[in-house]
């Protein structure tokens, strides 16, 4: 079964390494996007154990009411707390608010204001700049421009097909661009999709 979603089971790629030095200045709120990020993972996560199709596409609609009733909840805390970075709920949960940001495709001018609360952040250091990468990609390909990044990929060719970045700005330098945010080379990162693709569309050996 081929997954549409394909962008949220590397989320695991898109953590940081950055040590805590400090515990999060709102712990309850940490845990409160904990939770919400542990529904929105949950479709996925079911999607990936290879159920049939019509369970497939049953889960994608979960997954999409998710993102919808997610989106509210995410507004209430930016008004609350303004853009919850590592010092306020922790790398782990600021990563987690990302990701339900990146999930907010119905609400495109959400995620542009997310994304101008996070730059400066990311600036401080208070937010994971490969996460900013994947959103700035994320809200280029649904305005119909090229990414900057090619975190953004479609599957061509026979088969269950290869990873290649969809439309992307000025290719020959993206290398140059990844590297200045930390980020592994296109080439790196395509052979990455590959491997997470393969897994995720190869049934299981079948039990004699």
């Amino acid at each position: 079964m081929k997954l549409p979603a394909l962008a949220a089971a590397l989320f695991s790629l898109s953590t940081t390494t950055l040590a805590q030095t400090a515990p999060p200045r709102y712990p309850a709120l940490s845990r409160t996007i904990d939770s919400l990020a542990v529904v929105d993972q949950w479709p996925m996560q079911r999607m990936m154990q290879q159920l049939p199709d019509t369970a497939g596409r049953n889960l994608e609609g979960v997954q999409h009411v998710n993102f919808a009733r997610h989106q509210p909840v995410l507004e209430a805390i930016i008004r609350r707390y303004g853009y919850p970075g590592f010092r306020e709920v922790g790398e782990k949960s600021a990563s987690n608010f990302w990701l339900l940001v990146q999930h907010a495709d119905a609400h495109p001018n959400f995620q542009r204001r997310m994304l101008k609360l996070m730059q400066p952040q990311v600036k401080a250091k208070n937010a994971s700049p490969r996460n900013y990468a994947y959103l700035t990609d994320r809200i280029a390909q649904a305005s119909g421009q090229p990414q900057e990044y090619g975190t953004q990929v479609e599957y061509t060719g026979p088969g269950i097909g290869n990873a290649r970045p969809r439309s992307l700005r000025d290719p020959k330098n993206v290398n140059k661009r990844r590297a200045a945010i930390g980020m592994e080379t296109l080439e790196e990162y395509l052979r990455m999709s590959d491997d997470l693709h393969k897994q995720m569309n190869t049934p299981p050996p079948k039990v004699q």
